[in-house]
């Protein structure tokens, strides 16, 4: 084993909507080294996290580096690195070169594999941690979420703790089985969790507009910012919404996902019921290595989990859910056409990135590389990229301005949201 010292020299530019990660020729083959709590005493730790696009982003340190921003996701059975932010710089131990296979149209790609590294979350430690670095620029992370993002934690932390996420306050708490009480709350409900090796999966019905009701297998993917995706050919009951459009719907670690996106008649989980939630529906050849694992029907992602509080018990299979103020919150899309990254992340200035054909974004003379000045009279260097996308989910029907500036010249349009699904 040798040792090796990265450091970024420049910011990667990287494109991402949703993350699922299948590692089966890299997954080590030795049990992991747990975390635990630096302090034997504790028996919970608390920290606050950002939630950007529906995905949580937590600080981990690695072997004592500054801090790093890494996406916690539950459907990920192993820790990656995915970029360096200019100026970072970390020294880890490796072993060997991998491949990793997930999601997107392309072959599998190089990564190192990674371990005896120190992990450091707030008042938790973990040593002889395992580390995939990703040695292709495939996600562009910090550019789609306009914030430093580094890579993706999951399992290893999930299986140490009782997790509880707090969509409210941002806050994550850490647990320690031996000594967790669970409180009673009003309208929490409890159900069990479906562990099949490192991944965590519910059942869940889906409502289809012919009322056929369908029992589902979903990844709890709280790495997905989506709310559902589904697989129809996992159940002959499945079928797609009649109203469908073709959508690209991100990438992937092995390259573009494609497919299509509708509205399904509802989702119950248990006694919640969703109204014409918002699914999207892979291809086959964008999910390969998706469609089928474990008897899955599909995932059900952040834009979903995010209208809970959880506590989330590896340790007994469970998890219970309990109703936040965003319950209730209505299923947006984006309704422009438009996809929009931040080329220098911590800084309000967009571009963009991708414009779908035949939409408002494309009539309107709209073209990739375009700098974006301002929206609706708002100055762009006065919001969050999050807050630009919240007025691409406006009403449909809505009239937007834009002012953009294309080889030093400004240009200023206007269009119409669209009703999309």
């Amino acid at each position: 084993m040798g040792r090796f010292f990265i450091k970024s020299r420049f910011s990667l530019c990287l494109l991402l909507v949703w993350v699922s990660i299948s590692a089966s020729n890299a997954y080590c083959q030795a049990s992991l080294t747990g975390l635990r709590f630096v302090d034997p005493k504790q028996d919970k730790i608390a920290f606050s996290f950002e939630f950007i696009n529906n995905l949580i982003i937590i600080p981990l340190l690695i072997n004592n580096s500054d801090s790093l921003y890494f996406i916690l996701d539950t459907g990920l059975n192993i820790s990656i690195l995915t970029e360096l932010s200019m100026g970072d710089s970390l020294a880890l131990n490796y072993t060997k070169q991998v491949k990793l296979e997930g999601l997107g149209e392309g072959e599998s790609i190089d990564a190192l594999h990674s371990y005896g590294n120190t992990f450091q979350i707030s008042g938790v430690r973990g040593d002889f941690q395992h580390l995939y670095i990703i040695l292709q620029n495939v996600f562009n992370l910090s550019s789609m979420l306009g914030t430093r993002v580094h890579g993706l934690i999951g399992y290893n932390l999930f299986k140490d703790f009782i997790v509880e996420i707090d969509y409210e306050k941002n806050k994550l708490t850490l647990h320690s089985p031996e000594t967790y009480k669970m409180r009673a709350k009003k309208h929490s409900i409890t159900i069990p969790i479906i562990l099949d090796k490192t991944k965590p999966y519910i059942y869940a019905t889906i409502v289809q507009e012919d009322g056929i009701r369908v029992r589902v297998k979903l990844l709890l993917d709280t790495g997905a910012s989506h709310a559902l995706w589904l697989d129809v050919n996992s159940d002959p009951d499945l079928k797609k919404p009649e109203f469908v459009r073709s959508s690209y719907l991100g990438t992937g670690l092995n390259g573009e996902i494609n497919g299509e996106i509708g509205r399904i008649y509802g989702l119950e989980i248990n006694d919640f019921h969703f109204k014409e939630p918002i699914v999207v529906f892979p291809d086959s050849s964008s999910a390969a290595v998706a469609f089928g694992v474990d008897g899955r029907n599909g995932s059900l992602g952040n834009e979903i989990l995010r209208r809970f509080n959880q506590v989330i018990d590896y340790t007994h299979n469970q998890i219970t859910l309990t109703p936040n103020k965003f319950y209730k919150d209505p299923f947006k899309i984006n309704r422009t056409g438009i996809e929009v990254i931040a080329p220098i992340p911590g800084l309000s200035y967009y571009t963009i990135s991708s414009i779908r054909k035949e939409s408002p974004g494309k009539y309107a003379g709209l073209k990739p590389g375009d700098i974006i000045e301002s929206v609706n009279r708002k100055q762009v260097s006065t919001l969050s990229i999050e807050e630009v996308y919240s007025i691409f989910e406006g009403k449909a029907g809505k009239k937007i301005k834009m002012v953009v500036r294309r080889n030093g010249l400004r240009f200023v349009t206007y269009f119409y949201l669209e009703q999309y699904i």
